[in-house]
């Protein structure tokens, strides 16, 4: 499974064909592989997804607090019907890098 999370604009707002790539085995994999960073590590996975739903005003409906991955699954797709992430396709191994395509845009023709 993989997930692009996109980027925002200054006002919150998701940017369509930006982001990072999270992939993993499950949605418990992907949210894991989401909160690897100092600001987010220490948390169990339950609350850095209700965290992050609470900042994009997300909170309800409430996710499931007994099955971790069914909160993933739930998690995943509250993010996708409110445009921050999109499913990107399994089939295709290869990952254009963000910073490579701003580089190709910059060069020219001499």
């Amino acid at each position: 499974m993989k997930i692009r999370i996109h980027d925002t604009d200054y006002e919150g707002q998701p940017v369509a064909c930006t982001g990072e790539l999270f992939s993993g085995d499950s949605a418990l994999a992907v949210v894991e592989a989401m909160k690897r960073n100092p600001f987010n590590a220490h948390l169990e996975p339950l609350d850095f997804m209700r965290r992050t739903l609470a900042a994009i005003g997300r909170e309800t409906p409430p996710l499931p607090a007994l099955d971790p991955s069914a909160a993933a699954e739930a998690f995943l797709a509250a993010l996708e019907a409110a445009g921050f992430a999109v499913r990107e396709g399994d089939e295709d191994d290869t990952v254009i890098d963000k910073d490579m395509e701003d580089h190709e845009q910059d060069t020219y023709d001499k």
